[in-house]
This record gives structure tokens, sequence and C-alpha cells, in this order.
């Protein structure tokens, strides 16, 4: 049977609400749209526009807001603890009507949109007990849990599970990654008619305008605000590091009723001085990242040093990471492919291409689109499949 889909973008990513994935969707890039493959053939998908700097926690509230409509709801508990409002934006209409136990959903996601999805899944599932315990019936039935069974699967696309060490390895850098990204695209660009075509959706934090509405040219100025966000542990940057990634494992658990797979990603090889460096094939940022990735034996974030299967990479998730969570039992899928159980992680072959690749963006996927468009053809078909 043929659920919905959902598609859920990772760090700096964007959702079908933003204009730029008109041109160019997050899902498919340079080989096509994904999404529109499903619906193409009769089926129903969706790609959510979330925040591309909040917390897996965040971002998975506003998922569930909107795939049912209402109001997004980050919890009276949460809000409180980092200090941004508890409601977020609006949204009238569901993006999958009727969704329930019988009306499934099958939700992906790439990148940081692994650990979202894995978020989002246990808390459908298992809900937050501080969270119904303050609010009382005020709570948002997303903290409820016991709607496990609403998720037919969750695929994780290059998610770096347990962190990546691309955060410790840029060293200097991170600090002028975040400047551009809370300051340039979320104070700056998020308060200007330029949202509607990329959207930061940091709205709880007080930095950035919804785009449905006026442009409010002030929050450029709230720099407390801006502060705030980008140096909270309720961010992005901090649940990719090695050192977030072991707290928000502590939180994330698995969902009995759902398949899980995770298909994670190489495009590294080694070299004679036992480090890993990146193919010319790939995008040519990850050529900084990936190799500084490829030679970061010690992580700042948690202080310890790392075994050198995490030198493996595709530019920005370490190979290793992206496998399975380390706190969770797995297998392979190849090995369990005839008997699929629900609440496992089943370990798909490693695909061969860096970061974006995966997604549809690289030049092979200009040269051979249909290699990226057959791969996920013949996936969804597996996950239709599905008992």
């Amino acid at each position: 049977m043929s659920y919905p889909y959902v598609f859920i973008h990772g760090m700096l990513g964007f959702g079908q609400d933003e204009k730029v994935n008109d041109f160019m969707p997050y899902w498919g890039m340079l080989a096509g749209d994904l999404a529109g493959m499903i619906r193409a053939n009769g089926g129903e998908a969706c790609a959510p526009t979330i925040s591309s700097l909040g917390s897996a926690w965040d971002r998975a509230c506003e998922i569930y807001a909107q795939l049912v409509g209402g109001t997004v709801d980050y919890g009276e508990v949460h809000s409180k603890k980092y200090g941004h409002a508890r409601f977020g934006r609006t949204y009238d209409k569901p993006l999958v009507p009727g969704w329930s136990s019988e009306k499934k959903i099958h939700i992906l996601g790439h990148s940081f949109g692994g650990a979202t999805v894995r978020m989002f899944a246990s808390l459908m599932a298992n809900g937050a007990k501080e969270e119904v315990k303050a609010s009382g019936k005020d709570v948002s039935p997303f903290f409820e849990g016991g709607k496990g069974d609403w998720i037919q699967s969750v695929t994780t696309v290059a998610g770096p599970h347990d962190g990546t060490t691309v955060i410790g390895a840029i060293g200097p850098l991170l600090p002028i990654l975040k400047v551009l990204t809370f300051f340039g695209f979320a104070g700056v660009l998020g308060n200007t008619p330029g949202n509607k075509f990329y959207d930061m959706c940091l709205d709880q934090w007080g930095i950035t305008s919804n785009p449905k509405g006026k442009c409010d040219f002030k929050k450029m100025l709230n720099i407390p605000g801006i502060m705030k966000a980008m140096n909270t542990d309720d961010n992005l940057y901090f649940d990719l590091s090695l050192k977030g990634a072991r707290e928000i494992n502590k939180i994330i658990g698995l969902d009995k009723d759902a398949y899980y797979f995770s298909i994670s990603t190489s495009n590294s090889m080694a070299t004679v001085n036992g480090n890993q460096r990146m193919k010319a094939s790939s995008f040519v940022p990850f050529w900084l990242t990936g190799n500084l990735v490829g030679s970061c034996k010690h992580d700042r974030t948690i202080d310890e040093d790392l075994d050198p299967l995490w030198l493996e990479s595709d530019g920005c998730s370490n190979t290793l990471s992206a496998l399975h969570p380390s706190n969770q039992p797995y297998v392979y899928y190849y090995d369990s492919r005839n008997n699929l159980e629900r609440g496992i992680w089943n370990v798909m072959p490693v695909y061969q291409g860096d970061h974006m690749d995966v997604v549809g963006g690289s030049i092979r996927a200009v040269v051979t689109p249909y290699y990226v468009m057959n791969y996920y053809r013949e996936y969804f078909k597996m996950l239709d499949s599905l008992k």
C-alpha cells in the first residue's frame, strides 16, 4: 500500500513553501523532483518548510503542526528552559489530511533532517511526560505520545546519528558560519521580502518574520535575540556536534510500530598517511570540510580521541555516524530484507557519493539524473511493499 511521503530537509535547506524550492526542489535538486515524481504517479507527498537552523526538537514540533494543521507548540517546559516563545506559526490546512493509524506516513530526513525525523518519531510514539505534567489539558497532542502507529517508516539519509566531527574540525570557521547564518540569513534576509524565497523560520526567537505577513524590519536590530539563538544549546549547531548528539540520543527512543532505515554516504578515500581525503568528484566546499574531517582524530566538543573509522565521510557526515545510532539496535538490510521488523534499524548499503549528491545536488545529477531518480524510485517501491 502506498502511504503519503514526508520529506524533511537538512541544515540550511528549504521546503515547499519557499520559492527556491520551485526552481530547485531540495529533494532531487538538479536530478529532478522526488515529491513531484510521487505525485505524478498518483501518490501523496509533501516537503514541510521548517527551521534551517533550529534544534531537532523545535523542528519536530514544526513538522507536527504542519502535518495536522494548527499552531506550532514547542512545549512549555522546553521553551522556558531555552528562553524562546512557546508558540510559533499557525498553519490553516494540514499537509496530510486524514493522517492517522489507518493512513500512515513514510518520513525521510536528509542530513540533520535525520536527527529531526528520529526526534519526531520518538515524540509521536513516546511523548514528553514533562510537557504533559506542566501543561495539563493545554498540552499539545504531539507530547501525549501514543501515535507511533501513525508512522509506517522512518528513513535517514546521510544523517549523522552520533554527530559529525565537522563541527569541531572546522575550528575558527564555526563562529564565522554562525554569524553568517544567524545574522545574515536569519536576521537580515529573514526580515525582508527575500524570506519568501528562502525562509530561516526562527520566529520563536523573535528574529525572523513570517513570509505570509508583513516584514518586521526592526527584528534586524534584535541583536540580543540573535545572539541568544546563536549561542544556545537549542540549535542545529549544538545538536550536530558529538557532544550535542550524545545529549539528544539520551531522549530519542525508537518507535516500535515503525520500520527504520538508514542510508549512509561516503565519498572519501584513504591516503598513505592513514587519513582520508575527498574524491575529486565531490562538491568543491566538501574538499575543505571533508579533508578536515578526514584528518580529525580528536573531537573538541567531547575532548576525546576518535577511532580511525570516524575519518571516512561524505564531506559533512561521518560515514560511521550515519550508519545507525550507536545506542540503538540494528541489522544490515541485506541480512534482514526477507524478514524486516519494526522498531530496529535496517542499515542500507553505503551510498557512494557526497553529502549533496545523495539528494541530487551534484554534477553527476546533471549528467546522469536518472541515477538519483532511479535509486529513489526503487527505494520507494521497497517502502510501499512494507506490510
